[in-house]
């Protein structure tokens, strides 16, 4: 397909995307949420205080597609109510979203029809990732943390993109010490990975400089 199919392929992905997990995210408590908020250090005195909106999607992403022990994750029940039909968009989407993989990535360069190809670090393997403002806003190297939906020809991603530095991955690397042993993909099965990465990202200071653009949006 051509650049403008991908895009459009894309956009109608991304729009069900976003309806799936908004769904997810509104059949989770407040109490929950607040949970969640607590494990990366954006409650204080009992109250939510996050810094910025990208800081609040840290929040969402955990509380979507995570649960605790005993518990089912709010994208695996949104799952069993929706119920689309097999062949369709919603279906592909909604199924990708349910194994959906938290990642620690780099960009390697610009895909050749849009987005970018980047390479997963731990997992040692390289993806076409579709996002049509990433690949213009970052550099060859640049390093990241994010959930990903794999569709098949692409992976997208699941909320924030998360802007790793020196000083983040120090502090996300002290903070996963405990659990290390547990093997490369045990690991960022844990839900304290990702935790760990949101927390040292909201410590370090690079939620800061994230934006956010609508597909389509010019």
């Amino acid at each position: 397909m051509d650049a403008d199919a991908v895009l459009t392929r894309y956009r109608e992905r991304r729009a069900v995307l976003t309806d799936l997990q908004t769904a997810a995210m509104n059949a989770v408590s407040a109490t929950t949420m607040l949970e969640f908020a607590k494990r990366i250090g954006l409650v204080k005195s009992g109250v939510l205080h996050p810094g910025s909106r990208a800081e609040m999607t840290l929040v969402f992403d955990l509380a979507v597609h995570t649960a605790a022990a005993g518990r089912s994750r709010a994208i695996d029940r949104i799952s069993k109510q929706r119920k689309p039909a097999p062949d369709s968009i919603e279906a592909a989407v909604l199924d990708a979203l349910c194994h959906a993989q938290f990642a620690f990535w780099r960009v390697e360069e610009p895909h050749e029809t849009a987005g970018i190809m980047a390479h997963d670090i731990l997992r040692k393997q390289s993806f076409w990732l579709m996002d049509e403002w990433l690949a213009k806003s970052v550099s060859k190297g640049d390093r990241f943390v994010s959930r990903l939906a794999d569709l098949g020809d692409y992976r997208i991603g699941c909320g924030v993109i998360v802007p790793i530095d020196d000083n983040v991955l120090q502090i996300a690397a002290s903070d996963t010490r405990s659990f290390q042993a547990s093997g490369t993909e045990a690991i960022q099965r844990d839900r304290r990975f990702a935790e760990a990465f949101y927390r040292a990202a909201i410590v370090g200071g690079t939620m800061r400089g994230v934006a956010f653009r609508e597909p389509g949006e010019g």
